[in-house]
């Protein structure tokens, strides 16, 4: 026999499972902080914010590529999920030229010339940037960056306006952070 009670018990019931099961495929969000630091270099909050995808877990590397510790790898990476920042960075003994600023262009899927003060030229695509910038010390004359940032990741805003953003705050960091003299 269905009373008022049961046929109330039972709605309940339907109401909250249906609340878990879009719980549970809501993709959980971003459930770790944003991290200040990107690579060891200090990041305002807001410049790295859009350009981190959903996850529970956040992990980031800093690496040297090459034996002679002129090429450094870095990554922020959503642990069991896509890659957020991949930067490398190349010290070089001259800057990169304009056959290397050609072959950027050429490389980078949708690539156009963009503007940014202190380098020698910078180069940016859909999801990827390219560019030179000088250093001025016995390591490095010249500094090379190529950043590439997640594509379509959920949570992400991956953009020209956010990943230009990102690359001008960490290259200005990185430089400082090496004792560049000419900024």
């Amino acid at each position: 026999m269905n009373t008022p009670t049961t046929r109330k018990t039972a709605a309940v019931a339907l109401a909250a499972a249906g609340l878990l099961s879009l719980a549970g495929c809501s993709g959980g969000g971003r459930e770790y902080a944003v991290p200040h630091r990107i690579c060891d270099v200090p990041m305002p909050g807001s410049v790295v914010e859009p350009l981190l995808p959903d996850g529970e877990k956040l992990h980031q590397s800093r690496r040297l590529i090459d034996d002679d510790g002129t090429v450094t790898g870095c990554q922020t990476v959503v642990v069991d999920g896509p890659l957020a920042v991949s930067v490398d960075i190349t010290e070089l003994d001259e800057p990169l030229t304009e056959d290397d600023r050609h072959s950027s262009l050429e490389s980078l899927e949708h690539a156009r010339n963009v503007h940014m003060s202190g380098t020698h030229w910078a180069v940016q695509g859909d999801n990827r940037l390219h560019l030179s910038t000088p250093c001025g010390t016995k390591a490095a004359d010249s500094l090379s960056f190529r950043f590439s940032f997640a594509e379509k990741a959920e949570g992400a805003e991956v953009t020209r306006d956010t990943t230009l953003r990102f690359a001008k705050e960490f290259v200005q960091g990185e430089k400082k952070k090496e004792g560049c003299t000419v900024r």
